[in-house]
């Protein structure tokens, strides 16, 4: 090339910022006597782009011009970063903002899942009237709806979607917020009118509609649009699972969740996570199947999680809850043998129940296990005692086992009458 201008610059610069080669086009740009702003632009959103928001600055600061599309770059590299609070300062700092703008900082608030602020920034975007919400706008703003349960704020929104039909590009993952939004607040036949209209469905879309017929007491449409996606739909994922077997455990619909459970392993071959054997255990649970949840907690293999205790805890409030909180005390103290905290908590379960003479045997596995007591911990005292002296537990599964530390004094609450006396084993 002969003469080379401004332009062919610039096309060699944003040409190795698209492959990712910053120092061939750095090299570039230094070589460059004459620059323009597309040219610092490229620069610098190539910095942001792969996370070097040093280097951005330094662009940043050094340029003579900035226009809208610099703050831009500048605002979705700290977002990226997880830069919040730099993120914000940049954002409150520009001149003037464009749709880029807003959907960066509404993306950004929908991912921190800080609901209330994306809809606060969003009244403040429609206040001002100088963007136009587009998709990206939508779908943020519809997942902080759906996610708050706010019905009236959603139905709103969706006018404005209306509104704009005819200028928008409406995709599988506007519509699927969309329906999501109406799922999660209940309102399945609007959600259900969306769902038939999109010509194409994600896996998503599928997992909104079977958990929002089974979070709000319609099991049986939840577990009938399972069996519709495997027939005219994709391939069911994990979550997929998730969402029917939490829909079959809310319906009671045992056979169809034992089906279900049974079809993801062997027919998909998905080896089920905790969450799957948690749904299971709340189905069983609920039906009064307790010992068919102990032979799956027997298949968990240490795969536990939050959410698995907290599935044993609402299990443990419609069965016998000593019978429940001994198998899950003697099964954490089998997957840990040498931490104190569940010989600790699976006392306090024995001591709400009388039972002193286990609390006695719980003292002499200790012994035997070579088990010393922390500091912070001690068994029981005396006779009605707690078990917490000091700062806590033990630093590892410290969640585990606050959740059966709940579930011993959940058992102590329950079984006291408000004056104090002990309530009698009624069946009712």
């Amino acid at each position: 090339m002969p003469e080379r201008d401004v332009f062919s610059y610039n096309s060699m610069v944003a040409g190795y910022v698209a492959e990712g080669d910053m120092a061939s086009a750095r090299n570039l740009f230094d070589e460059m006597e004459q620059r323009d702003v597309v040219t610092w632009n490229s620069m610098l959103s190539g910095y942001a782009r792969h996370g070097d928001m040093k280097n951005a600055r330094k662009i940043f600061d050094a340029m003579p011009e900035r226009d809208v599309v610099s703050w831009n770059s500048m605002l979705d590299g700290y977002a990226q970063a997880g830069e919040v609070e730099t993120a914000r300062l940049v954002f409150d700092g520009m001149p003037k903002r464009s749709i880029v703008s807003w959907n960066v900082i509404l993306a950004l608030y929908a991912k921190l899942r800080d609901w209330r602020e994306c809809l606060g920034m969003f009244d403040v975007m429609m206040a001002e009237g100088n963007a136009v919400p587009n998709e990206k706008t939508f779908v943020s703003v519809l997942t902080a709806c759906a996610n708050l349960g706010d019905l009236e704020k959603g139905t709103w929104v969706h006018g404005l979607v209306r509104e704009r039909w005819d200028r928008l590009v409406p995709d599988v993952l506007l519509l699927t917020t969309l329906l999501t939004m109406y799922a999660k607040c209940g309102v399945m036949e609007t959600a259900r009118e969306i769902f038939n209209s999109m010509n194409e469905k994600s896996v998503p879309s599928w997992n909104s509609m079977i958990i929002g017929y089974g979070l709000h007491g319609q099991s049986e449409k939840a577990f009938e649009l399972f069996l519709e996606m495997e027939r005219d739909g994709p391939r069911p994922n994990e979550t997929t699972f998730i969402c029917v077997l939490s829909s079959c455990a809310h319906g009671g619909l045992v056979l169809e969740g034992w089906w279900c459970f049974d079809r993801m392993v062997r027919f998909y071959s998905m080896e089920p996570k905790s969450e799957h054997f948690g749904c299971m255990m709340d189905l069983l649970g609920r039906a009064g199947l307790l010992e068919q949840s102990e032979k799956l907690i027997e298949n968990l293999q240490g795969k536990v999680s939050p959410a698995l205790w907290g599935i044993l805890m609402s299990t443990s409030q419609t069965q016998n809850n000593t019978q429940l909180g001994e198998f899950v005390g003697k099964k954490m103290i089998e997957m840990r043998p040498t931490e104190v905290g569940p010989y600790v908590l699976l006392s306090n379960i024995y001591a709400s129940e009388g039972r002193w003479d286990d609390v006695e045997k719980v003292r002499k596995m200790m012994e035997e296990k070579g088990v010393e007591k922390d500091v912070g911990l001690s068994l029981i005292g005396s006779r009605g005692g707690l078990i917490t002296e000091g700062s806590g537990l033990a630093p590892r599964n410290d969640v585990m086992l606050s959740m059966l530390g709940e579930m011993g004094l959940h058992m102590k609450r329950s079984s006291e009458q408000p004056n104090g006396r002990k309530r009698s084993a009624v069946v009712h």
